[in-house]
Parts: structure tokens; sequence; C-alpha cells
């Protein structure tokens, strides 16, 4: 039978679901083991988590705000005018976005003889790797409402909840396509080394450098849609757009906004893992 071909015996996301929440202990045994492996032998050890957006702000920083003489708009209501925390913002949940598809993919094709050898739920290997990437976010979102509450003079610590609840969102978003993805890379290898290639696209797609407002409101080729239409329809501009409210304007992110990313988090987070069940038990025969 060929390795994506669905029949009625397969695995269903409640059984997937069901069986994850067993082996929920040995999700967070490889969680930490995740956790432990990115750091170890590391002289600053944890605080490589915060100091490689801090590093990339400060190139972008230097490049766009000094060279180029770009400068966001102040936050709306906060007046907050720093570049670095306009940028610190949108470069933070990419991150967990970026840094956790990169990891995600290979978890399934680079455990050959773990998967060879003993049965559990496959999904547990792309979504460690995921929760690694969320509890990073933590550390690094912890962080970062200090220093600006501190350095900006305002009050973040009450928009907390709202912050949890989009990292929340934007792990199960990660994670629905860090499962689609792994579950591909097991079978054409090439995934892994293409999706490296997009991200570099998507993270200049995506209103990190730039605000959404600067993308002009000009019609597209006569299709009626503009070319910022066509950007919000990213829903990963839509998280940036949330985290940005919250963290640099000092207020709560549209209702909209609200509604479009838990839409797109549940929904990803469905179909990845209804992909990822109905082939996680092949697995082993590919490798």
């Amino acid at each position: 039978m060929n390795q994506f071909t669905i029949d009625s015996s397969e695995r269903t996301v409640t059984q997937a679901l069901r069986e994850i929440h067993q082996y929920r202990e040995l999700l967070v045994n490889l969680t930490r083991r995740e956790l432990r492996s990115r750091f170890r032998r590391s002289f600053l050890g944890w605080g490589w988590s915060f100091m490689q957006p801090l590093m990339m702000t400060g190139v972008y920083v230097l490049v766009l705000g000094t060279f180029l003489k770009i400068t966001p708009a102040p936050g709306d209501p906060s007046g907050i005018d720093t570049f670095a925390f306009f940028l610190l913002a949108g470069v933070v949940p990419w991150n967990l976005f970026g840094g956790g598809l990169g990891a995600a993919i290979g978890s399934v094709a680079n455990a050959g003889g773990l998967i060879t050898r003993v049965w559990f739920p496959r999904e547990l290997l792309p979504l460690s790797a995921i929760g690694a990437a969320g509890f990073r976010l933590l550390v690094e979102l912890g962080i970062l409402t200090l220093v600006i509450s501190i350095f900006e003079r305002v009050m973040l610590l009450q928009y907390l909840p709202v912050l949890l609840v989009l990292g929340f969102l934007l792990v199960l978003f990660t994670a629905g396509i860090s499962m689609w993805l792994a579950a591909v890379n097991v079978r054409f290898k090439d995934v892994e080394y293409l999706t490296s290639v997009f991200l570099l696209a998507y993270f200049y797609m995506t209103p990190i450098l730039y605000s959404i407002d600067f993308i002009p409101q000009t019609e597209f080729l006569g299709t009626g849609l503009t070319y910022r239409d066509i950007a919000l329809a990213n829903p990963l501009a839509r998280f940036v757009m949330a985290f940005r409210n919250i963290l640099y304007d000092v207020r709560l992110p549209g209702l909209e906004t609200m509604l479009w990313v838990t839409g797109w988090s549940f929904a990803m987070f469905f179909l990845g893992l209804r992909f990822f069940a109905r082939r996680a038990d092949r697995f082993a025969e590919a490798m």
C-alpha cells in the first residue's frame, strides 16, 4: 500500500489526542530533552534564548534605523517610538514559528532508530520540538514585557493573560503546520531543505521589519483586492499584529484579529494532526 493512501482503519484525530494524553509524561520528558540539548555545553546557556532575537534586532536597527533612516510610527496610544521594541514585538513570535518549524520538520525522519524499535504516539516527536519552542517563547515574552514596562514606563502586566493566549494559539498554529510537514518529510527529504528557503521568503513577506501600514492599498492586478488585503490574508501577519498591539501599542488586539488567529490556529492544528495521524503507523516502514 502506498504510504499516503487513506483507509478506514487509520487513526482519527480523537484517537491521536487520546494517545497523546495517555503518553503526556513522555511528551514532557521529550520536551525537556529538547530544551537541555539546545543549550548544552554553551557558556550563556538559557541566556541564548533571548540573545538570538536581541542580536537579530540589533542588526536590523543598525541597518534600517541608522543607515536607511527608517523609523516606525509611534505606538497608538502608547506613544512608544523605540525601534528595537517595535522589531522585538515581531521577532519574538517569529522565532517560535521559524525555530519551532525548523526543529520539528526533521523530528520524525531523524528518529528512525527509535521509531523502528518501540511504539509510542509519533505525534510526540514534532510536538516536543514545538513545546520546547513554546517554553522559550514564554521566557522571551517575560523578559521583553519586563524591559518594555521599565524603560517605557507602561503597564503591560494587565495584558499578560492575552499574551499567554496568543502564545498558546501560535503554538497550536505552528504545531499543525509542523506535523503536516514532518509527515511529508519522512518520504520526501527535500521538504526540510525547501522549508528553510520558504521561511526566508516568508519572513520578509510578514510585517516584522515594517508595519502593515507600510503596504500600499493600491489594487493588485485588477483583482479588486489591494496589496494590503493580500498581506492581511497571511495568518502570521495577524499574529505579529496582535503581539505588537500589546507590546508596542499597549492595547488589546481588535476582535477581528483575535477571531482570525483563533480560527487559523485550531483549523491548522486539526488538519495537521489529522494528516499526521493517518500516516503515523507507516513511518517505520518508510525508514
